[in-house]
């Protein structure tokens, strides 16, 4: 079924109405994310807002409606320099202030299924609030700092060098918009010394954005022989990402230990079914053999 057209209320203001379906997520990341850029968001914030909506839909249709047919409208608009994301709907109501912050630490496998939504939307957003009312409906309201310089950590790379083919990349910090060119870079001066298996060793990446995503898309079709995308297209690249992985089911990308955040990212983006992750590097050096 092809999504409805938005409602633009005014020149500022964006709203889609969505039935309560877990197959409306990705309509919805979609109506998010170009009506963050409309509203002059940059990739990052887009992606921000997609990741967060994503989470909260997720959740109220999971859980709100609880087996009804029920409905989202959603709403953004532009208010000075922050981008407003209003969702209402009717149904069950729970206590924001409940919900236990997530042990990041944790390993993968200890780790629970679900529970870290409400954790990226707060990490996300520069405010979320919460107001449940029986009779007028429930109000999710996010709202996002649009194209904040602060929001830009520093990245730090480290290469070690195993065999003249394969190279290991130690990224810590954050990978976003304003650095992920630089691994980009890395891969391709490895890649021109002969590597053509790299392995990602990303337990100190605390951040990665929609433009980390695209390094490791770029990334993996460098070391596949195949050109690289424009990296300026930007979330784009994913949109129309059709699968990383060499046709001979050969791994030449490989990525260690993620953190709970940039693991969920990796889930959300669809790259965890392309790019294998392994909890340590010498099981992902042994998978490159």
């Amino acid at each position: 079924m092809v999504p409805p057209t938005p409602v633009i209320l005014s020149p500022f203001r964006l709203a889609r109405a969505f039935d309560g379906s877990l197959e409306q997520l990705a309509s919805l990341r979609e109506f998010v994310g170009d009506a963050a850029h409309t509203l002059g968001g940059n990739e990052d914030d887009a992606f921000a807002c997609e990741l967060s909506c994503d989470e909260a839909a997720a959740n109220v249709f999971n859980h709100a409606f609880e087996g009804k047919r029920g409905r989202i409208v959603l709403t953004l608009w532009r208010e000075q320099d922050r981008l407003v994301m209003h969702m209402h709907y009717h149904g069950k109501s729970f206590d924001p202030s409940r919900i236990p912050e997530p042990v990041l630490n944790a390993p993968l496998e200890e780790r629970p299924t679900g529970g870290l939504g409400l954790y990226f939307m707060r990490q996300l957003m520069d405010q979320v609030t919460f107001e449940f009312d029986a009779v007028r409906g429930n109000v999710l309201t996010m709202r996002r700092i649009l194209n904040l310089p602060e929001r830009y950590g520093v990245m730090e790379l480290s290469v070690e060098r195993p065999s003249n083919s394969v190279a290991v990349i130690h990224v810590q910090g954050s990978v976003d918009g304003s650095n992920f060119k630089q691994l980009i870079t890395q891969a391709e001066s490895l890649h021109g010394e002969g590597v053509n298996k790299i392995v990602l060793e990303i337990s100190g990446c605390e951040y990665m954005s929609s433009s980390g995503l695209v390094a490791l898309n770029a990334i993996t079709k460098l070391l596949r022989g195949e050109r690289a995308p424009d990296p300026e297209n930007g979330w784009a690249v994913l949109k129309t990402l059709d699968d990383a992985r060499a046709p001979s089911g050969q791994t030449h990308l490989a990525l260690v230990n993620p953190t709970a955040r940039v693991d969920r990212v990796l889930d959300l983006a669809g790259l965890k079914n392309f790019i294998p992750t392994f909890p340590d590097t010498a099981s992902a050096l042994a998978a490159l053999q």
